[in-house]
């Protein structure tokens, strides 16, 4: 099983690409006024309802970590009762559903009480997944047409770490709750959760996540933390308004630096993947930029018969091969990788996610060369 190294910096380039969300939705504020309209990150009124995995599959201690992770989570929003304000629910499951553990979106009038009372919710250990009743019951009762706000975004967030038994009442639970206008973000847990499951839920692999641990779960609140940045026209002025996504207000430029012959397939792979979700994000067609430091050929390429012709220069050319490529790479980043030459913008923030197997002492290696990234102003 690979490791991976310098997990901050990718919670540093999830912080990157949701700049405008930091602020998102926990208050508003004005960003520049242009001369023709202020633009704004405002926050969207949201009923907001939680499925929670409370199967015996999931150890105490990690459902306590997935307790804690909800509440940093729902700390981002201004809950209250207000037309603007964030109203929240919650349902946890495992052999049926356990109502009595979790509330709806009138039980609770403030962000306090919610967060304590999620804080609450005991861990039931269910011997069964009934992922499907829990998003019917959120869907039908919790988010109901009765229940809800007209003017409100219908958003529910489901996490689990494991497949339900009754697969096919989860696809029709999921996709009737879409067709009501419900957007679902399923996150998934662990090696035991499989993508189709994920997708059946969410209906969109755009508003998949996974991740290996519940100890992971903290790298990606700030992704799903919902992100709305509107405009809005000054009084004086009659230019219209205009949707505005978050990178132009906050442009950055980010390389990804990894060498698949320091990590191996599988977690190459997963790199990769996690780079495309990445940049899938639809906030993220606009205003940044990706560039990717990778592979340091032909140092690591083979020779051929006539390219040496004494032992010791055999021995010196074999030696590179064990030799891990990552601080090269790294060495790029700090070179003119940023520059405008190289499609860099004077105006971007510079950003850069390291991903590298190894140990301990491969992690101590690199933190030289992070701390000279960082001191020419590279997050």
């Amino acid at each position: 099983m690979y490791k991976l190294l310098l997990a901050a910096a990718v919670l540093q380039v999830l912080l990157a690409v949701t700049e405008c969300a930091a602020h998102k939705l926990t208050k508003r504020r004005t960003v520049t006024d242009t001369g023709s309209y202020v633009e704004i990150c405002i926050q969207a009124p949201i009923d907001l309802g939680i499925v929670l995995d409370a199967s015996s599959s999931i150890s105490r201690k990690d459902f306590s970590t997935a307790i804690t992770f909800l509440q940093e989570f729902l700390d981002h929003f201004d809950i209250g009762t207000g037309n603007e304000g964030v109203r929240v629910s919650i349902i946890t499951y495992g052999k049926g559903i356990y109502p009595q553990d979790g509330f709806n979106l009138t039980t609770y009038n403030t962000k306090e009480d919610v967060i304590e009372a999620v804080g609450r919710i005991p861990h039931r250990a269910g011997l069964y997944t009934d992922t499907g009743k829990a998003i019917n019951y959120m869907h039908k009762v919790q988010l109901a047409e009765d229940v809800v706000r007209p003017w409100a975004e219908k958003i529910s967030v489901v996490i689990t770490d494991g497949n339900s038994q009754e697969w096919r009442l989860t696809e029709k639970a999921a996709k009737e709750a879409r067709e009501d206008g419900i957007v679902i973000f399923a996150v998934g847990v662990g090696p035991g959760v499989r993508d189709e499951e994920l997708l059946r839920i969410a209906g969109d692999a755009s508003r998949v996540t996974k991740v290996d641990r519940y100890d992971q779960l903290d790298s990606i609140k700030e992704t799903l933390a919902k992100k709305t940045c509107i405009v809005k026209p000054k009084p004086t002025t009659t230019p219209p308004p205009k949707i505005q996504k978050c990178g132009e207000l906050n442009p950055s430029d980010i390389y990804f630096a990894f060498s698949p012959l320091n990590l191996g397939v599988e977690a190459t792979a997963w790199t990769t993947s996690f780079i495309g979700h990445i940049i899938s994000d639809g906030e993220l067609d606009v205003g940044f930029r990706y560039g990717v430091v990778s592979g340091s050929c032909p140092d690591d390429e083979g020779f051929d018969l006539d390219t040496y012709s004494t032992v010791e220069e055999y021995r010196l050319r074999l030696s590179q091969y064990d030799r891990n490529p990552l601080p090269q790479l790294i060495e790029r980043l700090l070179g003119d990788s940023y520059s405008v030459e190289r499609g860099g913008r004077v105006e971007a923030r510079k950003v850069a996610v390291i991903v590298a197997g190894g140990d301990g002492k491969e992690a101590e290696d690199l933190s030289r060369y992070v701390e000279q990234l960082v001191a020419n102003g590279v997050q």
